[in-house]
């Protein structure tokens, strides 16, 4: 999947058609997280200061919202099902459905990935760290989300295989106890980080190139 985007700076706003589609955070993280440009392995991060305001494209649309899958036990985000009123898929046993929903979205992206990881490793630090972490990937897009409310929602049967999602104001279990319609995230941020696309980086001709996108299980 290639995530190069260009422009010069004569030309008009990006328009938010050109957001790829990014990954789900198992949980929204504070926006001082995860910087685009990151290098990630399961044990460690790094920042590298080499990129600068023109090796990224912004992009962003003043509303935001998300059907997403979670586990019932942990409330990890498993699955974004997209800005949907209606989806076709029931949920599997011990999983229940959510909304992401906010004033705003700003993605930023690389605008040339393969371009900006090679300046990253021109920095002697950013090399030794790669050396020690062999299994790495290299964040080429995050999607932040302002002002966001997390709510559990319903399924209801409309027919025809059709499901419309109802966000939950409240709930009422077992015994006439009411749960919390909104879902656990603590980020002690304005502006959270929901979504991210990470590319494995691989060895290649004594080098270092990227590779397939991966999972965002770095931030578990």
């Amino acid at each position: 999947m290639n995530f190069t985007r260009r422009r010069s700076s004569a030309e008009a706003p990006l328009s938010p058609s050109i957001i790829p589609d990014l990954a789900l955070l198992p949980k929204p993280l504070n926006n001082t997280a995860i910087p685009v440009g990151q290098l990630v392995s399961k044990t460690s991060k790094y920042n590298p200061s080499s990129l600068e305001d023109r090796d990224y494209d912004d992009v962003g649309t003043r509303w935001y919202k998300d059907v997403i899958v979670f586990d019932s036990t942990s409330d990890r985000f498993l699955e974004s099902l997209g800005g949907t009123y209606f989806v076709q898929k029931q949920l599997e046993e011990g999983t229940e459905v959510g909304t992401i929903e906010a004033e705003s979205q700003h993605v930023r992206l690389l605008k040339d990935a393969d371009a900006a990881l090679k300046k990253v490793l021109k920095d002697a630090k950013a090399q030794e760290w790669l050396k020690e972490n062999k299994e790495a990937g290299f964040v080429v897009a995050l999607r932040e989300v302002t002002n966001a409310s997390y709510k559990r929602a319903t399924l209801v049967d409309v027919g025809a295989g059709n499901y419309e999602v109802r966000r939950e104001v409240g709930h009422e279990g077992q015994g006439a106890k009411r749960r919390d319609s909104g879902l656990d995230v603590k980020t002690s941020s304005k502006t959270d980080i929901v979504g991210v696309v990470v590319r494995e980086i691989i060895e290649k001709d004594g080098g270092y190139a990227l590779g397939d996108e991966l999972e965002p299980s770095f931030w578990e």
